[in-house]
């Protein structure tokens, strides 16, 4: 078999394959055999018919099969036979079969960046503290108790601080309405029914505050200026203007955090709920500043390494990562509307976002290869009992959808990937 190999884009390669004729009459002989042991022909038993009657009777059928079976046959071996490292097979052209004479076509692939890494042993880290104050232990007791609160409608009095205040309001950005000035705000610009706690920050900046004071019936007009980092960045910096209408109000009751209540979420004493919330928190502030520590060293490698990536990758990223960002959207209120209306600056950040991960992926499993840091079976089993348990799934028939599906490798390439950033993070030198 001859190929070619020529670079054809960024990682990405296209291969000439030529099969000889004697190749591709076996696979016919082949095919023909087993075509005249299967197929009923009429005046013949089941098996016993001439093979150039087979042959003719179902030549288009054998010709279609015969694509199917020798092109991704030879092509996989020409992949072999070059060593070339394939990401994804981009396309294989119409190839056509004439016989007695060879196979000709080509398959253009994605292949692995080829790049050298940093020196990536040793990479300063600035440690940052993870006390816990009495004030956070104290800010979550509240929470709990806010979760287990109980609420009572207001009669004869204005609305004071933690106070839940029902509103409508309509809001215009200039004089013109919210949605018409900024269209991917679809939603935003009305609402009936709406509760906002008095003084806390709603998804509505200051309008919490604004609230304070009134009672059922007011109308207010109240400005709100849109923080850098909205989750609409169109909003971002702007200031709309909001005529609220008090429809509603009530009282929030926390409980006390008596013996009773204790008992309730089953705790013996308040020490040991504060105890018990001081350990939680400190694990998850370690945690955290663990997590951090790992971005640093991946935001190193990244800004230290230069390398193109796989078109093919960077798209099947991307539509990861759509998926995760329409799913955070839909989570903090925003309906399908509005997600749409930000499609298109959604789409140029995901693939931002797609380029800089499948980046990462290659230097880490660069490195990983470099330290020949590996995954063993136990280590996939222990993880997908974990992920099964967390799907309240069993764990067995959970392991065989991922089989079947082909996921079950990625389960092995993201301990992988995790067990290399751990490695590096030993490595590095933490001040």
């Amino acid at each position: 078999m001859k190929v070619t190999v020529k670079n054809t884009g960024t990682c990405r390669q296209t291969l000439k394959i030529e099969v000889p004729a004697e190749a591709v009459a076996a696979e016919r002989a082949e095919l023909l055999n087993y075509y005249a042991k299967g197929v009923a022909v009429p005046g013949f038993r089941k098996g016993h018919a001439p093979k150039a009657l087979v042959e003719k009777k179902f030549a288009k059928d054998m010709a279609a099969d015969l694509k199917d079976r020798v092109v991704p046959k030879f092509y996989h071996e020409a992949i072999e036979q070059e060593k070339v490292k394939v990401v994804a097979v981009v396309d294989v052209s119409e190839p056509e079969l004439v016989e007695g004479k060879p196979l000709k076509f080509e398959v253009t692939v994605d292949v692995l960046p080829e790049f050298k890494l940093p020196k990536y042993e040793g990479i300063s880290i600035k440690a940052e503290k993870t006390d816990v104050s009495e004030k956070q232990v104290e800010e979550t007791v509240q929470s709990i108790l806010r979760q287990h609160a109980t609420y009572e409608d207001i009669e004869g009095r204005a609305a004071k601080e933690k106070d839940m205040v029902q509103v409508s309001y309509e809001s215009t950005i200039g004089g013109q309405p919210l949605e018409e000035k900024v269209p991917q705000a679809r939603g935003m610009g009305r609402g009936n029914g709406y509760w906002i706690t008095c003084d806390e920050e709603s998804f509505l900046p200051g309008m919490g505050k604004a609230l304070v004071g009134s009672k059922i019936g007011d109308k207010k007009d109240v400005t709100v200026k849109f923080p850098e980092g909205f989750i609409v960045k169109e909003l971002a910096g702007m200031k709309a203007e909001f005529k609220v209408e008090v429809t509603g109000m009530r009282e929030t009751k926390l409980p006390e955090l008596n013996e009773e209540f204790l008992k309730k979420i089953r705790v013996e004493s308040e020490a040991e709920l504060r105890k018990n919330i001081r350990e939680h928190m400190e694990e998850a502030a370690k945690n955290k500043e663990k997590g951090r520590q790992q971005d640093e060293v991946c935001e190193f490698l990244l800004g230290k390494t230069k390398l193109d990536v796989p078109e093919s990758a960077v798209k099947e990223q991307t539509r990861n990562v759509m998926y995760d960002m329409a799913r955070q959207r839909m989570m903090s209120g925003m309906n399908q509307d509005q997600i749409k209306a930000q499609q298109e600056d959604m789409m140029k950040e995901a693939k931002e976002k797609a380029e800089e991960q499948v980046k990462l992926r290659y230097i880490i499993m660069a490195i990983a290869d470099a330290e020949e840091i590996k995954v063993d079976d136990h280590e996939i089993s222990a993880e997908v009992v974990r992920m099964a348990v967390q799907q309240r799934r069993d764990a067995a028939e959970f392991r065989k959808e991922l089989e079947k599906n082909g996921h079950l490798e990625s389960v092995g390439d993201q301990i992988r990937f995790g067990k290399t950033v751990e490695f590096l993070l030993e490595k590095a030198k933490i001040k």
